[in-house]
């Protein structure tokens, strides 16, 4: 099983068993911290598992990042990248640039 939140690069590789969250990058589960939630995407993935076939098909999980739909996530990982801090190559890489900015990928805590 594969929690995914980047559409594009999981359509051309195609990995089995996907399911995709609308979330930002490094948050395949749901927001840190929030263990209801992750509990509920956890769940809806694995209520999926039935419905995989042999052919490949990305499964859309119903969940959304902000209670109140917004997408204001994106513009904070675009600043992320813009500010170089997007180029992640590694564990190393990312405790390294992003914790020392107190950052994770998409939210602030």
């Amino acid at each position: 099983m594969n929690l995914i939140t980047v559409w594009d690069i999981t359509s051309a590789i195609k990995p089995p068993r996907a399911c995709f969250l609308d979330f930002p990058i490094g948050c395949p589960a749901g927001r840190p911290h929030a263990a209801e939630q992750q509990r509920e995407i956890l769940t809806a993935a694995l209520n999926q598992a039935p419905k995989f076939g042999d052919e490949w098909r990305l499964h859309e999980l119903p969940f959304q990042w902000s209670a109140d739909g917004s997408r204001d996530w994106e513009e904070e990982l675009r600043d992320l990248y813009r500010r170089g801090l997007g180029m992640v190559t590694g564990a190393a890489a990312y405790s390294g640039k992003y914790a020392s900015a107190g950052l994770v990928l998409g939210s602030r805590h």
